[in-house]
């Protein structure tokens, strides 16, 4: 079951490769336009991909500037929000889109897309899809294995090493 299981998430992990890089390039880009310039990076999640709070918060590898936001921040143009969640139908992260997007922050938006309607992917100025619509591994006459929160972090990590090689180049 561990050999199907790993299997499946390299499986995973290469769909982001194929289908993602220019929407992760275009996103680390954005981010990297607020580093080198007055703006900062605020992340949030929702459900279980608030775990991407704990990284920012005490993980060995933050991007410059970057805070856990709040909604008492004052964002502007110069700012980038990464917004987390499971689906790109999650009507909290919907509305913290909308609520930034109206204060005149970019958001970069990290989910699934599923088979219904994908409001996030629409709206936000960034969506990366982390491919991992439901459970991966048959068990019985079940489906288990959900790794939403592993693919949003090697989404995350990837736009991290990307922003890193760029800010790198302009230095």
């Amino acid at each position: 079951m561990l050999k199907m299981l790993a299997t499946q998430l390299t499986g995973t992990f290469q769909r982001i490769n194929e289908k993602e890089t220019l929407h992760i390039e275009d996103a680390a880009r954005a981010l990297a336009q607020a580093i080198v310039g007055e703006g900062h990076i605020y992340v949030w999640g929702t459900g279980e991909m608030k775990s991407l709070i704990h990284e920012v918060e005490e993980g060995p590898e933050t991007l410059p500037k970057q805070h856990v936001y709040n909604e008492d921040i004052s964002l502007s143009s110069i700012d980038r929000v990464i917004i987390a969640s499971r689906f790109a139908n999650d009507e909290e992260a919907l509305a913290l889109v909308n609520t930034v997007q109206k204060q005149g922050a970019q958001v970069i938006q990290i989910s699934a897309l599923t088979k219904e309607e994908n409001p996030l992917q629409e709206v936000a100025d960034f969506h990366i899809d982390t491919k991992t619509a439901g459970p991966l591994l048959p068990f019985d006459m079940d489906r288990i294995g959900f790794p939403s929160v592993i693919a949003m972090f090697y989404v995350y990590m990837a736009i991290y090493v990307t922003t890193k090689e760029i800010i790198d180049e302009y230095e």
